[in-house]
């Protein structure tokens, strides 16, 4: 009899909401007899709690308000500062108690990112620096950007400041579209030289990062057109194809929308580039 009167007196809380938690159901006892609440965060945690400390008020999140108080108290600002090919904008508020940041990436897109992956560098582009490297390696050697021992300082130079600001320059001057599709996705834009990169490097015998930043022909906008990554792996296999062309001069190649597209960009840039 006792025990059915204890059930009675237990207060259903049920849909009452507790600080940022709100009740979802009865979780049961612990082993002393204490009632148990499932209960959902406005953080989208669920978490089972007790009742009294419900009712108490010494639980009202799941433990996120917690996490940002003490991130608050130790939270740095972030606007304006660059991280890898992202630009921090403002400060987006919390998730799972963690600051949250919306950037914005070199090439266009923004992206919301923790504070931590941001300052730790586990964060440094929206995800389209993991895509061009992706396209980049596809062939292994056989890929227009293996050249032996430069390889390694072809990479420092397109991870330098110039580089960064040649190819927002670009992106900018383009409107962040593709120039022959008209893709203006964030994250799947590439920045081309008209006159290979590679080819400049080695036509200026580049060896240093030091002198790639001191090298004109490497930064020149009239040089450089934005496509997205397929319209750019299309302008690589033109050019690999005339290659192959040139190596057997019988063989001859009816052009293309896409190659007739590129060589009238590329010819206006060049007559921008050298003032006719």
């Amino acid at each position: 009899m006792n025990n059915v009167n204890n059930v009675k007196q237990i207060k259903d809380l049920t849909g009452q909401v507790f600080g940022r938690l709100i009740v979802l159901e009865d979780a049961g006892r612990t082993k002393k007899g204490a009632v148990i609440w499932r209960c959902q965060c406005e953080c989208g945690t669920i978490k089972d709690i007790k009742s009294g400390s419900l009712q108490s008020g010494n639980t009202q999140s799941c433990g996120c308000y917690n996490k940002e108080r003490v991130s608050e108290a130790i939270k740095k600002d972030l606007t304006g500062q660059v991280f890898g090919r992202l630009t921090v904008l403002e400060d987006m508020g919390r998730i799972h108690g963690y600051v949250l940041w919306r950037c914005l990436c070199d090439c266009g897109n923004t992206v919301d990112v923790i504070s931590g992956n941001l300052q730790n560098g586990n964060t440094q582009s929206c995800g389209c620096y993991k895509r061009e490297q992706l396209s980049e390696t596809q062939s292994g050697e056989k890929s227009h950007f293996w050249k032996g021992g430069i390889t390694p300082l072809s990479q420092a130079v397109r991870t330098c400041i110039r580089y960064k600001e040649w190819r927002t320059a670009i992106f900018q001057r383009d409107n962040f579209t593709c120039i022959h599709c008209n893709d203006s996705t964030g994250g799947n834009l590439i920045a081309h030289h008209l006159n290979l990169f590679s080819d400049i490097m080695k036509e200026h015998n580049i060896t240093t990062l030091e002198e790639a930043i001191q090298c004109e022909a490497l930064w020149s906008t009239n040089n450089g057109i934005t496509l997205c990554i397929e319209c750019h792996e299309r302008e690589h296999q033109r050019l690999k194809a005339i290659a192959r062309e040139s190596a057997h001069s019988n063989f001859i190649t009816k052009p293309n929308q896409f190659d007739i597209d590129i060589k009238i960009k590329q010819n206006h840039y060049m007559i921008v580039q050298n003032g006719v």
